[in-house]
């Protein structure tokens, strides 16, 4: 049966975007799943280019990445914390800063025991992770690791590493790295108690694909990559135990037939893990997969216009009744009810407008 309109989620999102130091790109907002409406209620501007949020796992930081060549005079962009109002979802201001030790970090993630955030730096070419204190500060010394292999295909857009995204291997000491600079999906094991990161496998995607986001099945041995360059979604087996990857399959998160310009980037899956959403920057829409619950395979379910262009990201609120896309060219954020029965989406329109939105975290439920 359908969840009755009150019992829908109602919470924060957090939403990060692009701009200038003194322009605003941090919002709060209140979403309201009775109506389906996305309210701010809060705006910071000391974070340039926020191109990338993550929460602390007990709640009470948010992390954003300021996605620069430079910070301060110094090489790499930034990391910055903002401490979280425990009762209103509200942000009590910046607490901490971090140097991200590369250029453009575009990526931020966090161990699940919140002692290590972990940051991409896409055109730095390399990962780093960062110590964080018992109150989840930026502190300590951390380690930084280069991505190397073989560069894809792809001139123009494969001229070197380029670290897209940083994933933790669920229930393991393992972090995944996609780089989109040499199709492959690097492995380093983390120390979360000395705070360091090391090389240890490597899983090889298929030439010209160019990795960019993944993310882990929660019953499956599997994970699923979003590649930006060729537009496919890559099925890869996982063994958390030996922290290996391989992959397995791919499909198009194309229609059929579609042949003009067109970058992947975002991909979820409902928190009953039975779908899987994409969306597609160029062809500008979400894609609906069914995931086999035995196999993990993908059947496309739908395509859907994102309500705008070049959605960059979007969320599934944590009961998966709502996701709302970020579309940072036409700067909007739309939003679509999720059908829990056959994971399709029906379009509510623009719910906020917003300059250039690249990034939603759905936070606390009021």
């Amino acid at each position: 049966m359908s969840k009755l309109q009150n019992e829908l989620y109602s919470g924060i999102a957090y939403i990060g975007s692009y701009g200038g130091a003194a322009e605003t790109t941090v919002r709060v907002c209140r979403f309201n799943g009775a109506e389906g409406s996305l309210q701010v209620t809060e705006a910071i501007a000391n974070a340039e280019n926020a191109s990338y949020l993550a929460l602390h796992p007990q709640g009470g930081k948010l992390y954003a990445v300021s996605e620069t060549e430079s910070t301060d005079g110094a090489v790499g962009g930034a990391v910055i914390a903002y401490g979280i109002d425990p009762v209103t979802g509200g942000l009590l201001g910046q607490t901490s800063k971090a140097l991200s030790h590369g250029a453009h970090p575009c990526y931020i993630s966090l161990d699940a025991t919140g002692k290590s955030v972990f940051v991409a730096n896409y055109t730095g070419g390399n990962v780093a992770l960062l110590p964080l204190n018992a109150e989840g500060e930026l502190a300590g010394t951390a380690s930084v690791a280069d991505d190397e292999g073989e560069l894809g295909p792809n001139a123009a857009r494969q001229d070197a590493p380029h670290a897209h995204s940083i994933v933790p291997i669920p229930g393991t000491a393992y972090v995944c790295v996609a780089d989109l600079g040499i199709d492959e999906i690097l492995v380093y094991r983390y120390d979360g108690k000395n705070g360091t990161l090391t090389k240890h496998s490597s899983c090889a995607v298929h030439r010209g694909a160019g990795p960019r986001h993944l993310v882990f099945h929660a019953e499956l041995p599997l994970a699923y990559v979003m590649n930006e360059l060729d537009s496919t979604i890559a099925t890869l087996q996982v063994n958390a135990e030996k922290g290996t990857l391989k992959e397995i399959r791919s499909v198009s998160a194309l229609p059929e037939g579609f042949g003009a310009y067109n970058d992947a980037a975002d991909i979820h899956l409902a928190p009953s893990g039975r779908f899987l959403y994409s969306s597609n920057r160029g062809h500008d829409s979400i894609a609906v997969f069914a995931v086999d619950q035995s196999s993990g395979e993908l059947t496309l379910v739908q395509h859907i216009g994102s309500g705008g262009q070049s959605p960059r990201n979007f969320a599934l609120s944590p009961d998966g009744s709502y996701l709302l896309a970020a579309n940072q060219k036409s700067g909007n954020i739309a939003a679509f009810r999720v059908n829990e029965e056959s994971g399709e989406l029906t379009a509510l329109g623009t719910v906020l407008d917003v300059p250039s939105p690249v990034c939603i975290r759905f936070g606390m439920s009021l």
